[in-house]
């Protein structure tokens, strides 16, 4: 690995999970997206891995997590007139 694991910002579609994977082993994201989708198809697991990559990981070494952005989504107080 070359750097730290983490989502990517920048290199995203969905949360920037396969982003940061393919950052840190320095690898294409197209590959790693490829990868992904293919055992997807065949084994559920690695959607589930996903979901805990994009809940666990910070974005860009210290951003914020999933666990920060759903926490900021439904917390916020609705509109007031």
């Amino acid at each position: 690995m070359k750097e730290q694991l983490t989502r990517s910002g920048s290199d995203k579609m969905i949360a920037g999970v396969c982003g940061g994977v393919a950052r840190s082993f320095g690898i294409d994201a197209s590959i790693v997206r490829i990868i992904w989708v293919v055992l997807s198809l065949f084994f559920g697991l690695p959607l589930a891995i996903y979901a805990v990559m994009w809940l666990v990981l910070p974005v860009d070494g210290s951003g914020p997590t999933g666990f920060d952005d759903l926490k900021n989504a439904f917390s916020s107080k609705p509109p007031q007139a």
